[in-house]
């Protein structure tokens, strides 16, 4: 008999190694997108609950201050035809008012700057009388503050790509330089803040009422020039993403960046931005008329006479893209327009094999609707009323 020291101990064979590393391979390409969906849907929950709790604090800021909106700088200041160059966003003029409790410390016209404290020259216009001085260092540092986000969702840009910019206030050299840091979702996107101007118009009476590119012409409830500071980024946040990409099915553009048309941008303002529940139609038509009709402009004429909010938040998402063209979300919607998303679709939709337009129905045959910005991956939060 062998005693146990003159046994060999038996190795694996070729082929039961090559069986137990295609195990492992397998578990790990199963584990290894379960990891990343779940994280994905951690950040993207990071950021319902940042917009959430900006929407509150706005809130609770709106109601000590007679209803006005956060934000040192008036709706039409935000829109103006300058703010497209000078690219002060409307988050960072909403955090003037939100975080900005000792940090603000006068008007640019009569304040010298103290370069040396961490001053900074803001404003939407060249006016300097319409320019404040921020103490940068000591934004969201006050205990009044309305809100103080976490360093991990408040970010320095670069100017000329993170950041369209031309005021060094606004957006640095580079990200080290002294600036207003902007508010980044959980991807590290720039959360956008749509400011409606309610109190220069409180009825929307018409289409062009609700969305225009600026503030030069007749009023609108919002502006695009508001947030033009990201919607031109040539690489936004983190992820550095193109939003000037024309938009168009299977492209990843943005609706609402500076590659769509002028009339586009505004019409898919109008769907992101506008309210659900106040349909509006043209004078001289009504929106039930609208909705039994099956032409493609009953789809086109129906407005929004109310926002989502008197403010609304929203933030790129996962994609790192406001509202992209290669989404599911603008897929639906395709066959009818192009490069742009219509209100009217969360009523209606376009048949395009019989290039006819019908009422949105339930499955039971009943009227119903839907919100078409759900379609996307964009966050989207309305608040103050």
């Amino acid at each position: 008999m062998r005693s146990r020291t003159d046994m060999k101990a038996r190795g694996f064979s070729l082929v039961e190694l090559l069986t137990v590393i295609a195990i492992i391979a397998l578990v790990i390409s199963i584990i290894i997108p379960v990891l990343s969906g779940a994280r994905q849907t951690g950040k993207r929950l990071a950021s319902q609950q940042l917009l959430s709790d900006i929407a509150g604090a706005a809130g609770r800021f709106k109601l000590d201050n007679q209803g006005r909106n956060p934000g040192y700088f008036s709706e039409r200041q935000m829109g103006s035809a300058e703010n497209g160059g000078r690219g002060m966003s409307g988050m960072e003029n909403a955090m003037l008012d939100l975080a900005g409790a000792g940090a603000v410390i006068g008007n640019v016209f009569d304040t010298p700057l103290d370069v040396s404290q961490g001053d900074i020259a803001v404003g939407p216009t060249s006016n300097t009388r319409e320019q404040v001085v921020v103490r940068a260092p000591l934004m969201g540092t006050d205990k009044g503050s309305y809100f103080a986000p976490s360093r991990e969702y408040y970010e320095a840009q670069v100017a000329g790509t993170q950041q369209m910019s031309s005021v060094p206030g606004h957006a640095g050299a580079s990200e080290s330089a002294l600036q207003l840091l902007d508010v980044v979702d959980a991807f590290g996107s720039p959360v956008l803040f749509w400011s409606a101007d309610t109190y220069t118009l409180p009825r929307v009476n018409s289409r062009d009422q609700f969305a225009a590119i600026n503030s030069g012409g007749n009023p609108a409830l919002f502006y695009w020039n508001s947030n033009a500071a990201f919607l031109s980024a040539t690489a936004l946040g983190r992820k550095g993403y193109d939003q000037t990409v024309p938009p168009q099915p299977g492209v990843q553009g943005s609706l609402l960046g500076a590659g769509a048309g002028d009339l586009e941008r505004t019409l898919s303002m109008t769907a992101l931005l506008g309210s659900i529940s106040a349909p509006r139609a043209p004078n001289g038509q009504t929106v039930d008329q609208l909705l039994d009709e099956n032409s493609e402009t009953s789809i086109e004429n129906l407005f929004p006479g109310l926002g989502r909010g008197a403010f609304v938040l929203q933030a790129a998402g996962a994609d790192g893209m406001y509202m992209s063209s290669k989404e599911k979300g603008f897929s639906t919607v395709a066959p009818h327009a192009r490069n742009h998303i219509e209100y009217g679709l969360n009523f209606k939709y376009w048949d395009s094999f019989n290039n006819r337009a019908h009422r949105l129905t339930d499955d039971n045959g009943n009227p119903t609707t839907r919100d078409v910005i759900a379609e996307f991956d964009d966050i989207v939060v309305g608040g103050g009323g």
